[in-house]
């Protein structure tokens, strides 16, 4: 997080000279990066001189650097109203907005403090990252050429440069960006994922877990009025609607793997005795704990989880998992010796294309060829039962093909 300077307090009345003391005080520990100190100082001036437009937003940059991000949005709109020319506040609450996935108005704070002469390495990335949230991403590239401007050497401008560049399709762009990223010592095992999503002759990697995780932690909140009401997402009703088993089945264990905010786990329910979510993100598992239909989560990696589960299944549930996970070996290792005789798997993915058994696409999801699932199946004991082929959801307004399918353990 970037330093944020602070401002002056205004020369007040003698009989506010304690609250005048104390912001000096939180101006000198904010300066020392002592920021639990300046956050009590500046709310001890604020209780003294209350609606200081300086104050609020020497307490919600504070506030920013300690991670605070609610308090901090309401310390900065405040101090706004009362004197919207603070560029070091619009800056700040630009930060707080991205914080808090608040992209299309930390945009307009970037912008405004872009107006107001806001610049240098750190400002220009968080711009460039706020323009290509909305999908302004030939103005993205521009910002992010203005951080490495200040900052050749920064990392982090370089690799969202790339992907912006590859939103774009412009791959060879992007490749030279994450190589020169990987140079400069951003995260090997993130960007060799990101080069082998749009470089044929690099090796096909499986996703970070560290990455996961952050993306699905960052969506959990918007995730399914994204993806089932923007999206189309149809994932999880077809995959149960096409489950080849009597429709008034239960089952005793059923395990929901990759659970998400619940979409399997509520209209699997009626039909389970018990009910187990496993995702790799807690914010995820935190929106399924809220709809009160699964008897145990876990926050937890796929293999994981599947290594040390005790009780074996029945049903095991994977709707749009596999796209996030890329080679499935260790998974049909783990869970094979963890499921009944009889047991069903059931699950989703999305299509390789011809000659390729697993593929990385640029969108930096997986796809897997219905042959490579088949050798997986039969060399983990489970019988091949039943594919379905319909839509998983919208891709650029266009049906996203998908395979849904079948296999009961032997």
């Amino acid at each position: 997080m970037p330093s944020l300077p602070c401002v002056t307090l205004a020369a007040m009345d003698p009989s506010l000279e304690q609250a005048r003391q104390a912001f000096m005080d939180g101006v000198e520990q904010f300066e020392r990066q002592q920021f639990e100190a300046a956050a009590a100082l500046f709310e001890q001036a604020l209780r003294l001189a209350p609606g200081r437009p300086s104050v609020l937003m020497n307490l919600g940059a504070s506030c920013v650097q300690l991670g605070r991000f609610e308090q901090a949005d309401a310390c900065l709109q405040q101090a706004l109203a009362a004197d919207d020319s603070q560029t070091d506040a619009w800056v700040a609450w630009g930060v707080t907005q991205m914080a808090l996935g608040q992209w299309a108005q930390a945009l307009q704070s970037h912008e405004r403090a872009r107006a107001l002469g806001a610049d240098g390495a750190d400002f220009c990335l968080r711009w460039g990252q706020c323009l290509a949230h909305a999908g302004r991403l030939s103005e993205a590239v521009q910002a992010f050429d203005q951080a490495l401007t200040h900052a050749p050497n920064l990392a982090e401008a370089w690799s969202q440069r790339a992907h912006a560049q590859r939103d774009m399709g412009q791959m060879d762009q992007a490749i030279a960006g994450y190589q020169r990223a990987l140079a400069l010592g951003a995260d090997p095992e993130l960007h060799r994922y990101y080069l082998a999503a749009i470089s044929p002759d690099q090796p096909l990697v499986n996703a970070p877990v560290a990455y996961v995780q952050r993306l699905f932690d960052q969506y959990a909140d918007d995730f399914e009025s994204h993806l089932v009401d923007q999206l189309g997402y149809q994932g999880h009703s077809v995959l149960l609607q096409h489950l080849p088993v009597d429709p008034a089945a239960r089952f005793e264990w059923v395990w929901d793997l990759g659970c998400g905010t619940g979409l399997c786990g509520s209209l699997i329910r009626p039909r389970a005795d018990h009910l187990v979510g496993v995702d790799l993100s807690s914010a995820m598992v935190a929106k399924s704990r809220s709809l009160g239909v699964y008897d145990s989560l876990h926050a937890q990696e796929l293999v994981d989880f599947l290594k040390q589960a005790t009780e074996k299944a029945d049903l095991v549930l994977a709707a749009d998992v596999f796209i996030y996970v890329g080679q499935l070996e260790a998974v049909f290792e783990a869970l094979s010796p963890r499921v009944r005789t009889g047991a069903w798997l059931a699950f989703t993915v999305e299509e390789a294309d011809p000659g390729l058994e697993v593929q990385l696409h640029s969108s930096l999801r997986y796809a897997h060829a219905l042959t490579y699932l088949q050798k997986l199946a039969t060399r983990h004991g489970w019988q091949w039962a039943k594919v379905h082929h319909a839509p998983l959801r919208l891709d650029q307004a266009q049906p996203l093909m998908g395979a849904y399918v079948y296999l009961q353990k032997t």
